[in-house]
């Protein structure tokens, strides 16, 4: 498995990951962000079969994961770990510092993942999602 900067090639399948989220990303919103110098749009691939995607917004030493997946019918067989710390590892390679990002609260799976990988939590935003309407979980790790 590798990781790598999605293509325009790409983005078709990043959109269908996208969909496992309540407010997806479109084909077009990813085509702007992959165009934006401060956005990164990451795969995790098995040959040619992609498994997992993040969207990551970058400014000077900083990350923000603003999305991450990994394909449904793969969860559960150490995917997302592989793919957290290669991610990780990448951001240190960039200059990244610290890395951030939101997970719901009631997203038990995804916290215990980040917090595997060296997360910790770091704050709480009221309300912050919709639908339905939920409290978000700050994490952050220092790199």
């Amino acid at each position: 498995m590798e990781l790598k900067l999605a293509d325009k090639r790409d983005l078709s399948a990043v959109a269908e990951l996208e969909q496992t989220f309540v407010f997806p990303l479109s084909e077009e919103e990813l085509h702007k962000l992959h165009e934006n110098e401060t956005f990164r749009i990451i795969i995790w691939k098995d040959g040619n079969e992609i498994l997992g995607h993040c969207v990551l917004f970058r400014v000077m030493d900083e990350a923000e994961i603003t999305s991450f997946s990994v394909r449904k019918d793969q969860r559960g067989k150490g995917i997302g770990a592989a793919f957290l710390t290669e991610l990780l590892d990448y951001l240190r390679k960039d200059g990244a510092k610290i890395a951030y990002l939101d997970v719901r609260e009631s997203n038990v799976g995804a916290r215990k993942l980040y917090a595997k990988c060296g997360f910790s939590e770091i704050g709480r935003r009221k309300r912050f999602y919709q639908k339905p309407v939920e409290d978000a979980i700050g994490m952050g790790i220092e790199l």
